[in-house]
């Protein structure tokens, strides 16, 4: 082909409707840098198709699978008369039920292999909440699962014994669920806090938002009022449906010249709380530069070379990482003290560096740190699970209250995330949003009967 794009960018679908499952490429959901590579390419998606399939199939054949792969192996085996006959007897005698925890997350390749197994003799229990429903792009429908459930059973246990939040952040996350479900009754606390509410102005993206009465920074007045209510900022979690609204390091764009993107990679290794998938692109970035500089004869990313040179992945990720600790900040005047350290940075296997060729040049748009909040930062997506004394959720778009107000969880996944950030609070819920939208969201809560305080 002509470039390298690593097999995991590529995203996969199974569509168990078909007999057997059907298998693609999800084209819709690949990430902005890789359409970019992609519409870029001379190369049709057809042929790229074929190329990802010829790929991942020989690394099936070394015995390399992936949760995706074991899904459509499951399907195959278990619709195919003659794997069946052999695979299920075992099955059977090993175990007495299938306990599905978090089913709401379940795919529809997920719900058929479920079915199977149910079909085959298995008895099943299922765990979930279907309001927490956020991975549609995964193909994990709440009505999907709904459907399921009700032909397995007659039989279906309520739980409404709430084990982390207090009555008032239960009856918030009660009017953002499907069908005005009464709240959750809270076993482990009885505090009466109110939700907080304050009136924010955001910026476009980066986190420099700020609290509209008091022109203080947002995060700073969550802080402080968290405190009044004896919860410190470690305890603290903000969090929002977009990477872009949270407080952090602006996001590397794909189009940036070489120069900008090590800046941004050289400010996220030294960012703390940064997340793991920043800073694998991070090193991945320095990579490429330093290949670039060591390999200048060489053709393709820092997969290839690597093969072509036998270097391992943690020897090439190791020594990029520290390569973007020992340079300074980055400034205008950044490039030749790159270009110093590069030339003195211990070169890997190979390196047959010719003059200045792979030097990055150009004057690099350096990437802003942010005022470190003191709390832990990330989007909803990725708190699946977690919890805090103190959750700040922000909602910078116009119109959110009147979605809430009016809006139906069953078939809106935004309501859903929201629902899953106001869950994750144990006692202190608060909604950072536009400051006109502020009296609207006061009227709704208090009809509802949640406490609220305007801050």
């Amino acid at each position: 082909m002509d470039r390298v794009i690593s097999l995991h960018r590529f995203p996969m679908t199974i569509d168990p409707s078909q007999n057997p499952a059907g298998e693609a490429v999800a084209w819709d959901k690949l990430r902005y840098e890789t359409r970019q590579l992609i519409e870029a390419s001379s190369y049709s998606r057809r042929a790229w198709e074929k190329r990802i399939f010829d790929t991942r199939k020989s690394w099936c054949e070394q015995g390399y699978h992936t949760g995706h792969e074991a899904r459509f192996l499951a399907l195959w085996n278990l619709r195919n008369a003659k794997a069946a006959a052999t695979l299920l007897p075992p099955l059977l005698s090993r175990f007495s039920e299938v306990m599905v925890d978090e089913a709401q997350d379940c795919s529809a390749a997920d719900l058929a292999i479920l079915q199977l197994l149910h079909n085959a003799g298995l008895p099943l229990v299922l765990v979930g909440d279907p309001d927490q429903a956020i991975y549609a792009w995964r193909g994990a429908e709440p009505q999907a699962l709904r459907s399921f459930a009700a032909g397995l059973s007659p039989t279906t246990h309520p739980l409404t014994g709430n084990w982390r939040s207090s009555p008032v952040i239960c009856g918030l996350a009660a009017t953002l669920r499907t069908g005005q479900s009464p709240p959750d009754t809270s076993v482990v606390r009885d505090d009466a806090t109110p939700v907080l509410l304050l009136p924010a102005r955001f910026a476009a993206s980066g986190g420099r938002h700020l609290h509209a009465p008091s022109g203080a920074s947002l995060f700073d007045t969550f802080g402080a009022l968290a405190k009044e209510y004896a919860v410190q900022a470690q305890d603290c979690l903000v969090t929002a449906f977009k990477y872009a609204t949270l407080p952090g390091i602006n996001r590397e764009k794909p189009d940036t010249s070489a120069i900008t993107s090590l800046a941004w990679a050289r400010t996220t290794v030294n960012t703390p709380g940064v997340s793991g998938e920043d800073l694998a692109r991070a090193c991945l970035i320095a990579a490429r530069v330093l290949f670039g500089y060591w390999y200048p004869e060489q053709v393709g990313g820092p997969d290839r070379i690597s093969a072509a040179h036998g270097l391992p992945a943690n020897q090439v990720n190791r020594s990029a990482f520290a390569f973007l600790h020992s340079l300074p900040p980055p400034h205008k005047k950044w490039g030749p003290q790159v270009w110093q350290a590069m030339k003195a940075w211990p070169p890997l296997p190979g390196a047959a560096p010719q003059g200045k060729k792979g030097l990055p040049a150009g004057v690099p748009t350096v990437a802003r740190r942010q005022v470190a909040t003191g709390m832990r930062t990330n989007i909803v997506h990725q708190l699946k699970g977690d919890e805090a004394d103190g959750v700040l959720l922000l909602l910078p778009d116009a119109g959110s209250v009147q979605r809430w107000a009016t809006g139906d969880p069953a078939t809106d996944e935004v309501l859903r995330v929201w629902y899953v950030a106001v869950t994750r609070a144990r006692r202190l819920a608060a909604i950072a949003l536009l400051e006109e939208e502020t009296d609207a969201l006061t009227r709704l809560l208090t009809e509802r009967q949640i406490p609220v305080r305007v801050v």
